[in-house]
């Protein structure tokens, strides 16, 4: 079952009205019909948001949704990445300083 559908299903088993479920995320009610509508996906602290509304564990929203698993895995790999280029970068300059403070000295 696709992560829409879990969101969906598990939201009207709750008796819970997409403008409710809105408010208590703080997000607009058409984002909630966007993730119910699989045209978009939760960040990851509105998943576990949801998890907690509608009383199920993150596992059971992700079941089987191979699409969001592979966002998830390649959102961490960028954000890996991204901070391996920052060290490299603060690494470089902090050298670069030094060598600025040292010529002065």
């Amino acid at each position: 079952m696709s992560l829409s559908n879990q969101l969906k299903e598990s939201r009207i088993s709750k008796g819970l009205s997409q403008a409710y479920v809105a408010q208590t995320l703080n997000v607009s009610r058409q984002a909630i019909s966007k993730w119910e509508n699989n045209r978009g996906y939760p960040d990851i602290d509105n998943l576990i948001s949801l998890s907690e509304l509608y009383q199920v564990s993150i596992d059971e929203l992700l079941y089987e949704n191979k699409q969001l698993k592979e966002q998830i895995s390649k959102n961490s790999k960028e954000i890996t990445d991204k901070k391996k280029k920052l060290n490299i970068l603060l690494k470089k300059e902090t050298r670069i300083k030094m060598k600025v403070f040292f010529s002065y000295c």
